[in-house]
């Protein structure tokens, strides 16, 4: 509405004290609608976007432990998207893993929903997750990093249109027994998990867990800080990677031997093809062993292994 006086249209400024009154009143009031417009765009991005997009966006969500979200360019709140949850390993971050994984950009390329959350940092002043008694809790901390991923998923699929039968976590290390441990944990909240170099509790009763979920493991044979046939750290025991896989074939009640693949390639500095994948076909479920010829606990991944890893979480959503 435009509140300018007639009697003030076409006067100079200067010349008439009302109307130089009017004037500022003027500017003011489209000064502050303006600035009321900025405020809501700065403050609500996601809402505005969020119906549909054909550019990449982020927003933020975790409150005090914040987390970027990134939603793929052709994202559409009629077609719900799958969610991928991208754990560091112990000493990593966000950050780090972004860059190790190569997920964020295979994501992004599949319309995957990503999100790379940070542990709590603990007494030495490093990032780690609430996993198991032997990684990598040190300090005894009570943090509850189940129930806070699970709230993830919950606040994202609050805020965007999430698939809840293709909600999926990735772990490395630290990160893996943390995917292992929110599987045991939550098992209704995700449809697969994939663990890079990790490992469980060796007591199998700690994964209470009835309920069958995808999983799929990936190991190296000259794995320098999980040993690939089981171990201690600070004289807590951990599984080895069969007694891992068979952890997860007693839970999804699979019956069937191991069919072995063709072997690719997903390591940078091993020749060949370095992995093996063994493939368990169970009622409900696949449980999936991805075995590394003499592959690192921190390998250099080609750009391929984020690919590979998103293609399998697609194909196994749950049932």
């Amino acid at each position: 509405m435009d509140t300018f006086p007639n009697s003030c249209r076409g006067v100079a400024f200067s010349s008439n004290s009302s109307c130089r009154f009017q004037s500022v009143k003027r500017i003011r009031f489209w000064i502050f609608i303006a600035i009321n417009i900025a405020i809501v765009g700065a403050i609500c991005p996601v809402a505005v976007q969020a119906q549909t997009t054909s550019q990449p966006h982020t927003f933020f969500i975790g409150g005090s432990r914040q987390v970027a979200v990134n939603i793929p360019a052709g994202y559409s709140k009629k077609a719900p998207a799958p969610l991928l949850i991208d754990l560091h390993g112990y000493m990593g971050s966000s950050m780090s893993e972004r860059t190790f994984s190569r997920l964020q950009a295979a994501a992004a390329k599949r319309l995957v929903i990503y999100a790379a959350p940070d542990g709590t940092v603990d007494a030495n002043g490093d990032k780690f997750w609430n996993a198991s008694t032997t990684c990598c809790n040190f300090y005894h901390s009570k943090v509850d990093d189940a129930a806070f991923i699970n709230s993830l998923i919950k606040e994202i699929s609050s805020k965007v249109s999430v698939d809840p039968k293709r909600v999926f976590i990735f772990g490395h290390s630290n990160g893996a027994f943390m995917a292992y441990k929110f599987a045991c944990t939550y098992p209704k909240s995700v449809a697969a998990i994939a663990g890079l170099a990790g490992a469980m509790d060796i007591n199998p009763a700690v994964c209470k867990s009835k309920i069958p979920v995808n999983v799929l493991a990936i190991h190296g044979t000259s794995d320098e800080v999980i040993n690939f046939n089981g171990g201690f750290m600070y004289k807590n025991p951990y599984t080895s990677v069969q007694q891992t896989i068979g952890q997860w074939l007693a839970i999804d009640k699979c019956r069937t031997p191991a069919v072995m693949g063709k072997p690719f390639d997903i390591v940078v500095d091993i020749d060949g093809a370095e992995t093996t994948p063994s493939v368990y076909n169970c009622p409900l479920s696949t449980v999936e062993l991805w075995t590394v010829a003499d592959g690192l606990h921190r390998p250099v991944l080609d750009w391929s292994f984020g690919n590979r890893v998103i293609d399998w979480f697609l194909a196994h959503p749950k049932k």
